[in-house]
């Protein structure tokens, strides 16, 4: 992956902010000409450093159950556990940590079935040889 410079991070902070924001909204925003915004928005998504824009659901957790998954790894780095996990419609974020656990992995899933059925499934990887679950009650701050 290529260094981000200024201009770069101007721009993604105003991405993650809302991730719909016109070219001319970021330009604004940022006072960068709206040519480097669309030239540098495109690079951003060539080097795939963009992988997509989403729309998240204020207080998303009331509609369904949430949970962070705690994962420790027999190896890393564990490139088909990780395809696996994006394969799950339910998971939102997959991070990767040092030191314990090895992943964290954050679940939205519609019934306490469906959760235990991604948590199942990816405990049943015979990369993983620990998962812990934690379920969200309640998101106190978002940004």
């Amino acid at each position: 992956m290529r260094d981000l410079d200024e201009i770069d991070r101007q721009i993604l902070q105003v991405l993650r902010h809302n991730a719909r924001e016109t070219i001319k909204g970021i330009a604004a925003q940022t006072n960068i000409a709206r040519s480097t915004v669309r030239h540098r928005l495109q690079r951003l998504e060539e080097d795939q450093i963009i992988t997509g824009y989403r729309v998240e659901l204020k207080n998303a957790s009331t509609r369904g159950f949430g949970a962070f998954l705690f994962l420790n790894l027999t190896q890393t780095p564990a490139k088909d556990l990780i395809t696996e996990i994006s394969s799950f419609p339910e998971v939102i974020r997959c991070y990767s940590l040092a030191g314990e656990p090895d992943l964290l992995v954050e679940v939205m899933a519609e019934t306490p079935e469906a959760l235990n059925d991604v948590r199942n499934k990816l405990s049943a990887n015979p990369v993983v040889s620990e998962l812990k679950t934690s379920l969200v009650l309640n998101r106190e701050l978002e940004t």
